[in-house]
């Protein structure tokens, strides 16, 4: 235990915008706005690289301050910052479904969704409609699931070497392959995840102009016309440009990343059901979201960790 040792992570209202910047990328996508060739793996990339920074952070400051990482209490805060929200969105969805004749199938489109499943369903070919986005959550879920117990068993060096890795089979295993699992699978996306835990692991901090370059640069890839397989790691160098430089403006959208979430989820069934009406839609969804659920489960965890000066994955999830 190393009680004096300072934080990995304190709140960063910089991320919070990344998290918005990245959240905005997947919208304008979804609803197809022109030139906006990228902007979801671009967005989705990004939410990864941030959540392994995250969530490594935080369990390595946890140990350093206790001598151990909770792991009851981890997954405990996890399934109270999560679930909430998620349950709401699937009765909106189940009733639509009812409403509208939904195909057969819609039961395992929520089950799976429920269980942090619903990538590999999709890596497997089928389809699971109104909630065909949840794949990205259910992959940040599984590696919620396994990571923290890396950390412990593993220690901090040998953690990173396992990261390292992994990004190699992830990234190999990515290049040589195509289609639904390529796309959808925890395999072929845990690079990017990855790297964020490397990063925290390293603790590594870059001057601000990369942070700034960082912003550019998704952007630019977002619009730009290039092949998924150029995207993704574009993406996650830039994403990690803006975690380890820091990007000052951002802090602007820091209110729409604590949003992100509520954005997210409701976003893609929106869209399905209104087209470009969605958007408005979608922000004023992810706000009753965010008032009159989410903020209920972490009012108390806000408190804390404005006292501590802390970043909580209560507060500031990435997808989730």
């Amino acid at each position: 235990m190393n009680e004096g040792a300072a934080p990995r992570i304190r709140y960063r209202p910089d991320l919070d915008g990344l998290r918005a910047l990245a959240v905005g990328l997947v919208i304008v996508t979804h609803v197809d706005l022109p030139f906006v060739n990228n902007g979801g793996d671009v967005g989705v990339t990004a939410f990864f690289v941030l959540s392994g920074y995250l969530i490594t952070g935080l369990l390595l400051d946890e140990r350093d301050r206790t001598g151990r990482i909770d792991l009851r209490a981890f997954y405990g805060r996890r399934v109270r910052r999560l679930a909430p929200a998620l349950v709401l969105l699937l009765a909106f969805v189940v009733i639509v479904g009812v409403a509208t004749s939904w195909p057969t199938g819609w039961s395992l489109s929520i089950a799976s969704t429920l269980l942090y499943v619903s990538n590999w369903v999709q890596a497997a070919g089928i389809s699971i409609n109104f909630i065909g986005h949840t794949w990205s959550l259910s992959i940040e879920e599984q590696f919620y699931l396994l990571w923290p117990a890396v950390l412990i068993l593993a220690g901090t060096r040998r953690a990173a070497i396992v990261a390292i890795l992994l990004v190699g089979v992830a990234t190999a295993v990515r290049t040589a392959t195509d289609g639904p699992f390529e796309y959808f699978s925890t395999i072929t996306r845990g690079d990017a995840i990855l790297v964020g835990c490397l990063l925290a692991i390293a603790n590594i901090r870059l001057p601000a102009f990369l942070g700034l370059g960082g912003v550019i640069a998704m952007v630019f890839v977002a619009y730009g016309n290039l092949s998924h397989d150029l995207t993704i790691p574009l993406a996650i160098v830039a994403a990690a440009a803006v975690i380890t430089g820091g990007a000052r403006p951002l802090r602007v959208l820091a209110p729409m990343g604590r949003r992100a979430y509520g954005l997210y989820l409701w976003n893609w069934p929106l869209v399905i059901l209104f087209g470009t009406l969605a958007v408005p839609l979608t922000f004023l969804a992810a706000e009753l979201s965010w008032r009159l659920v989410e903020v209920r489960f972490i009012r108390r965890r806000i408190r804390t960790a404005s006292s501590e000066g802390s970043l909580s994955p209560e507060i500031s999830p990435t997808l989730g």
